[in-house]
């Protein structure tokens, strides 16, 4: 590998950890949970789990074709 190569990968690894840190670090990016279920092809997958941050019951929703998982605030 040339220099520049080696010099461009010796920024851009840190400076990518960097950004993943920030946006995933606590206090950065949070999902807000949605107040009734999605509509479409969602379905219940019968987890529920208490959020530690506000104490609220979340049940969690999944698009099967997607992957793709919703956060709903359970209905008491």
């Amino acid at each position: 590998m040339t220099g520049a190569v080696v010099f461009c990968l010796w920024i851009a690894v840190p400076a990518a950890l960097i950004l993943v840190w920030l946006l995933f670090r606590s206090g950065g990016y949070k999902r807000q949970p949605l107040d009734q279920p999605p509509g479409g092809e969602f379905t219940f997958t019968g987890e529920r789990f208490v959020d530690p941050g506000s104490g609220v019951m979340i049940e969690v929703w999944m698009n099967a074709r997607s992957g793709e998982r919703a956060y709903v605030r359970a209905r008491s």
